[in-house]
Order: C-alpha cells, then sequence, then structure tokens
C-alpha cells in the first residue's frame, strides 16, 4: 500500500512530458505506470480502455514521502492513463497541445484566504464541470502556508479529483507565507516563486508579488526587489517580453493594481509599464476576495484599443462589505459571490465566463485578434 496522503496530482504539463506527484505517510521509494489510451467506455466500472503492451513505468531512485516523477515521451495532445504503483485506479492525463489546438483554463483563487470548506468544495465541483486543460490559482490558496494542515483542508483535500487529472499553477499569496510547503508540494521552474510557460496559442507569466510589496503596520510598501533591476523584475520583462509572439498572453499575480474595494495595492502599477510593452491580453489577481473585472487599461488610463483587461478573481469567497460605495473609473463588472473563472481559446478568439458556485454565469466577455 502506498498510503496516499496528498494526489496523485500532476504538475508542469508539456507537449512530450508530465510530472507526477504524490505524498505518502511515510518514506516509500515510489512508481508511477502509464498507458497510452485506446477508448473510455461508460460501462458500469467506467474503467479506461488501455491499449494492451503499451504500459510503460518510471521508478524514484531514492525513499520520500513528497514524490515527485516525470513522466517523459508523452505525444502532444493525446490522452493516457496513469496511476501510482499501489494505488487501483487509473487516471486520465493529457499532455499539453500542439500551439494551433483549443483548450480551456480556469481561474480561482481564496479557498485559504476565505477558509469555507464547504465552498471551496463547491468551488472545485463546479471547475470539474467545465473539464478545464489547467488551473491556475492566483494565491491563498491555503490559510496559513507554515501550516503543515492547512495544504489538505483547503486546497489538496477539496481539489483531489479534479487536480488527479488537472494540472494547476500556483503563484503565492500572502498566506502562502513563502512557506517550504509552498515549493516542496508544487514542481515549477527554479526559483520556484515566479515563472513562464507556454500553453498552446498562449504565454502565462506568473509572478510572487509578495516579494515587491511588503505590509508594513497594515499598510503596503515596495520591497527592494520592486527595483526594475532586481532579479524578479528582470525576470518579469523578460519573460513578458518572451511571450509577445503568442496570440494570447496573461499574467497572474496576488495583489491586484485596480480595484474598487479594499486592499488594493496601487503600488502594484509599476509592472504597468511591463505589461503595456508586452502587450498582456488579461491580468489575473486576487487578495481582495471578491470578483471584478477592468476596462481595457495602458498607461493607467482607459484605452479599448489596446488596453489590458485586469480580473480580481478572488474566487473561493465573497466579501461584499470590501466594496467601496462607487465603482472606480476602470471598473467594467464587479460582484461579491463565491466563484471562478473560465476561459477558452481557439485561435485568434477568447470567449470568458465568470461563474459562481451554483454554476450560475454572472459575467461574460468575447474578445478576437
Amino acid at each position: 500500500m502506498t498510503n496516499l496522503l496528498k494526489g496523485p496530482y500532476l504538475q508542469w504539463p508539456t507537449t512530450d512530458a508530465m510530472t507526477v506527484m504524490w505524498e505518502t505517510a511515510d518514506d516509500q521509494i515510489g512508481e508511477v505506470e502509464w498507458f497510452e489510451t485506446e477508448a473510455v467506455h461508460a460501462g458500469l466500472s467506467g474503467a479506461a480502455q488501455t491499449v494492451e503492451g503499451s504500459r510503460r513505468s518510471v521508478c524514484e531512485v531514492t525513499a520520500a514521502r513528497i514524490h515527485r516523477v516525470r513522466l517523459d515521451g508523452l505525444e502532444s495532445g493525446r490522452e493516457y492513463h496513469y496511476r501510482v504503483v499501489g494505488e487501483e485506479t487509473l487516471h486520465p492525463l493529457h499532455s499539453a497541445p500542439e500551439e494551433a489546438t483549443p483548450f480551456s483554463f480556469c481561474v480561482t483563487s481564496e479557498t485559504g484566504g476565505y477558509g469555507d470548506d464547504k465552498i471551496n468544495e463547491g468551488i472545485f465541483e463546479q471547475i470539474a464541470r467545465y473539464r478545464p486543460d489547467v488551473l491556475v490559482v492566483v494565491g491563498d490558496a491555503v490559510s496559513r502556508g507554515n501550516n503543515y494542515d492547512d495544504w489538505a483542508r483547503f486546497f489538496f483535500g477539496p481539489a483531489k479529483s479534479l487536480l488527479h487529472s488537472t494540472p494547476f499553477y500556483l503563484c503565492p499569496g500572502n498566506h502562502e507565507e513563502n512557506a517550504d510547503w509552498f515549493y516542496r508540494f508544487t514542481d515549477f521552474p527554479e526559483l520556484g516563486n515566479y515563472y513562464g510557460f507556454d500553453y498552446g496559442h498562449a504565454h502565462f507569466t506568473a509572478a510572487d508579488t509578495t516579494r515587491l510589496v511588503d505590509y508594513v503596520d497594515g499598510c503596503p510598501q515596495e520591497t527592494s526587489e520592486m527595483a526594475p533591476t532586481s532579479a524578479q523584475r528582470t525576470f518579469l520583462r523578460d519573460d513578458l517580453n518572451r511571450g509577445a509572439s503568442s496570440i494570447w498572453q496573461f499574467a497572474f499575480y496576488h495583489y491586484p493594481p485596480y480595484v474598487s474595494g479594499d486592499f488594493e495595492v496601487p503600488q502594484m502599477r509599476a509592472l504597468g509599464a511591463d505589461v503595456d510593452a508586452a502587450k498582456v491580453d488579461v491580468v489575473f489577481n486576487s487578495h481582495t476576495i471578491v470578483y471584478e473585472r477592468s476596462h481595457p487599461i495602458r498607461q493607467g488610463q482607459l484605452d479599448v484599443e489596446e488596453g489590458t483587461i485586469y480580473i480580481v478573481a478572488g474566487g473561493a469567497g465573497a466579501k461584499p462589505d470590501w466594496f467601496h460605495p462607487k465603482r472606480a473609473w476602470h471598473t467594467a463588472q464587479a460582484q461579491a459571490v463565491p466563484h471562478f473563472v473560465h476561459v477558452a481559446i481557439a485561435g485568434p478568439t477568447l470567449e470568458l465566463q465568470a461563474v459562481d458556485v451554483d454554476g450560475r454565469v454572472f459575467d461574460q466577455l468575447r474578445l478576437t485578434k
């Protein structure tokens, strides 16, 4: 027996590889076996039909509790099934698609920042109904990142079924506390707290804004890492520029530069010049536990032709009392309801929906290039 505590779950998909992670109750040498998938039938067992003779396996070299196994040699966009050896259940796995292939992703956050177990379960159940290719979590997945138990209670527990087959990307929020658990439970490139990746026709850039701004006596203040020459700012500028050749470009980081409510962090507007230069289409933020979509913004003002849309996706919670009495000039739509965002991309067309915990669509947007 593997005595699973978390997972298995998926990390860092590419067109030819995927990482499988899981945690066990004691040190073990982990092994993953995976199969090409012939068909999935709707019989009583709901079992996958795997191609006979296609079984491959990867075994770890040393024993560990937190396991990280990379599956190489996948074919782009193909469905496979995998399992941790010692477990009976097969889980589906899809490698990342080729550039021209349509795909979708979901965005949420604040499963720990708001911390309602029932809402968290409902959010992940609704996300699973949309069957996204990947999940983006804009920070505060846990309540206290240094508390080991929080990772199971607020994230890996309620999202368990979804994460078996849906890779996730997490950027740090203030509730992650820069904890070692963040780095141990994920498989992002070094340094791990900020990174970029391609997926289909899109490029994504993740930032760690908790390193750029620190709260002193309850007020946000810039740190030395906000300097344009810092390692993170240099990386962000280079990565955003690298993604400028993609049809669609997204960035996600926790602190919001624009929201008509409490916990807006105006210091984040310093990133606007780099966002503008790379012509980022949408920036996803959190921290304020509401939903808010901005008008297109460029150089700190309305620009309906070339502006970037900023979306606060403070998903797994609702703080209506955090909204200010009136909308700001930049506010296009806003609601304080538990929610997630679903984005579907097909070539030059993007369709975005904001969906509440009961499955109702309360905001939508269509962009075409």
